[in-house]
């Protein structure tokens, strides 16, 4: 909840300090922004959850 917090008042920020840029133009770059970050959350979640059940599982498995 803090990350989205920061995003939206850092893109807040950024709309009103935009310059001559069309509101149309600074809304599709923040959109694309947005979808890139969701993806790299997503890649990391998925890798945490794959070491986590793959790497980790298998050194419990050893201890045994």
């Amino acid at each position: 909840l803090a990350g989205l917090t920061l995003a939206c008042l850092y893109g807040a920020y950024k709309f009103k300090h935009r310059g001559t840029m069309s509101t149309s133009v600074f809304l599709m770059q923040l959109r694309v922004a947005a979808q890139g970050t969701v993806v790299a959350c997503l890649t990391a979640g998925i890798g945490y959850s794959l070491f986590k059940d793959y790497v980790l599982k298998s050194d419990e498995v050893k201890k045994d």
